[in-house]
């Protein structure tokens, strides 16, 4: 987030605002805790920006995309990081008899499970709506975790084998976990292949990447820094050492989630025209949760079976559209109104408002 001294001295969305906190009937609450809180919020926090700057270049993000494409080039036929992966997952296997490294691990591994961390990155994202009244930082989190959608579809397209049944698939393929060795639940007793790339490397990237977009302004240098280096080493050392995936898949994910965070940051989310969506802005708590609960609608799509998951497809944005058509006509409406009003309260032809015409005395006396 930008400084104040950095701010423009153009006119803020935010001086028409004038519910600016949490009504708190507890004074004593009020001085005790919200009070100091205070302190922390900079001055201008409620026209919420992101933080971060835009990336100059677009080489970098070339340069990782070709990284990516190189990594899954040497996992589509028995090359050397092949061989690598397997060795890898073998010392795993036998690493995993230290029960607390384990326990460690599997909670290490939380830090890239999106029921997780993107749970947690939506309330600070709604936490961000409502102090700032603005539908902004949930389209952010929108946009950007809907990317996670085509990771989720490049999984089953690369069709990797998963790394939990190592002998199993010694069996079916004896080259090795391979790119487009695609193995249906039942063949070989391998599940369906979805290892590359790892979508907890993704998330670890993301995720973590959004939640300094959203807050990364009140944060201090250590705490930002924390936050983006900290998960991804955390996610890629228990991941490998759990065996819930094989050594490459975790460069590729960090690479691809670099890749998405760095086009969140091109975006203007604080000044993007919003365009039909713009009815929602400034937002009011109620526009907030009925966004908030399509956004877990969305999110819980994927865990359902099959046709309730179409269903809710379905149904999630038709009533979106239907919200957002209502709002339209509603704030028409709320315009003619207004614009009627104006109209009747206009001045005559003399520059003072139309009044209306009485008897005079003289027909008053007949």
């Amino acid at each position: 987030m930008s400084s104040e001294s950095n701010r423009s001295t153009t006119a803020r969305r935010s001086d028409n605002i004038t519910d600016r906190g949490v009504t708190v009937s507890d004074g004593a609450l009020v001085r005790q805790i919200i009070t100091p809180l205070r302190r922390y919020i900079p001055v201008g926090w409620f026209d919420w920006e992101p933080y971060g700057k835009r990336p100059k270049s677009w080489w970098p993000d070339l340069l990782m995309f070709l990284a990516f494409l190189g990594l899954a080039f040497f996992v589509s036929y028995p090359s050397w990081l092949v061989r690598l992966d397997w060795e890898v997952r073998l010392w795993a296997v036998d690493a995993n008899d230290v029960e607390w490294l384990r326990d460690l691990a599997k909670a290490g591994a939380e830090f890239g499970q999106a029921r997780t961390v993107a749970t947690a990155t939506l309330l600070i994202a709604i936490w961000c709506a409502l102090r700032s009244r603005s539908i902004r930082p949930l389209l952010m989190y929108v946009l950007s975790f809907i990317t996670l959608a085509s990771i989720l579809g490049m999984k089953h397209l690369l069709g990797r084998p998963l790394s939990q049944h190592p002998f199993a698939l010694q069996e079916v393929s004896p080259e090795g976990p391979l790119l487009f060795t695609y193995h249906p639940e039942g063949g070989g007793g391998i599940p369906d292949a979805t290892a590359f790339p790892s979508g907890h490397a993704v998330n670890s990237i993301l995720l973590f990447g959004l939640i300094v977009m959203l807050v990364g302004g009140i944060l201090p240098r250590w705490a930002r820094l924390a936050l983006l280096i900290a998960p991804p080493v955390i996610v890629f050392s228990s991941q490998v050492f759990l065996g819930q995936h094989w050594l490459s898949d975790e460069p590729a994910g960090f690479l691809l989630g670099l890749i998405i965070i760095r086009c969140a940051k091109r975006v203007p989310w604080a000044t993007i025209p919003l365009g039909p969506v713009a009815v929602f802005d400034p937002a009011t708590r109620r526009t907030i949760l009925i966004s908030v609960l399509l956004i877990l609608g969305v999110m819980l799509t994927p865990t359902l079976h099959l046709i309730p998951a179409l269903i809710s497809a379905a149904v999630l944005p038709t009533l979106g559209l239907l919200w957002l058509w209502l709002s339209i006509k509603a704030k028409q409406h709320r315009e003619a109104v207004a614009a009627a009003a104006e109209a009747a309260e206009e001045p005559g032809p003399d520059g003072d408002p139309e009044i209306p015409s009485q008897p005079s005395d003289s027909h008053r006396r007949a």
